[in-house]
């Protein structure tokens, strides 16, 4: 892939996972991203992109019929995860 690069977007996130065993048990994740969609929401800033698979697996789901729809770079992804305190 080939693309030009664009300005980047930085977005912060929490979110809380709990435990389906222990209900009462749940871990915090706070994200840092940045990312940038370089094709899709009225972008198209690539100027080559190629996909090809191959194996036992990925070979049967993909066959070259597929569309690219959206392409997104992320350069930087941070994740924290936080226990509840006593």
């Amino acid at each position: 892939m080939h693309y030009v690069r664009g300005a980047a977007a930085r977005a912060k996130g929490e979110s809380k996972v709990y435990s389906a065993a222990k209900p009462d048990f749940y871990r915090i994740y706070r994200v840092d991203t940045v990312s940038d969609v370089v094709r899709g929401s009225g972008a198209d800033r690539t100027t080559m992109v190629s996909v090809k698979a191959s194996g036992p697996k990925l070979g049967a789901l993909l066959d070259g019929k597929e569309k690219i729809v959206a392409i997104t770079s992320i350069p930087s992804y941070s994740r924290m995860v936080y226990l509840p305190g006593p």
